[in-house]
């Protein structure tokens, strides 16, 4: 009887465990060239402090909507920021006439047919949802799912 609670303490914590990160996909438009990127960029891209990519193409930065998992886990990692602090971010860049928050869109779908019909477009999705009408430009792997 002790031995099967500890099979079964082993397995939780080996299922918790799997579930404790998360790659994001950092996505881009599949014929883009946009010149070397990383995580400080992308951030940047999104919190409308660059326009453009490293090599000069303009940028436009896709978010998900509010809610999201996906969402949720890039601002955490790498946007540093949760909900609240990236609205009132936004809130002051629009108000100082500084920009404008990123597009958004509701669905993994939507942002995969954004990102490769639209150029110079960069988004962010779950790893296991890219398919093969966008780039992935990088992967970061979030290990504060849990």
């Amino acid at each position: 009887m002790f031995t099967k609670f500890k099979i079964l303490s082993v397995l939780a914590v080996m299922s918790i465990s799997s579930a404790a990160f998360a790659d994001i996909a950092i996505i881009g438009h599949p014929e883009d060239s946009i010149g070397d990127i990383n995580t400080h960029n992308v951030r940047n891209l999104f919190l409308g402090e660059r326009k453009s990519f490293p090599n000069g193409v303009h940028a436009n930065p896709i978010n998900h909507v509010t809610g999201s998992p996906d969402r949720k886990a890039f601002f955490s990692t790498v946007l540093s920021m949760g909900e609240a602090n990236h609205k009132r971010h936004w809130k002051r860049k629009i108000s100082t006439g500084s920009g404008h928050s990123p597009q958004e869109v509701s669905s993994h779908a939507d942002l995969l047919q954004s990102i490769a019909n639209t150029r110079g477009s960069i988004g962010y999705i779950d790893a296991s949802k890219v398919d093969d009408t966008v780039k992935v430009l990088f992967i970061v792997t979030d290990f504060d799912e849990v």
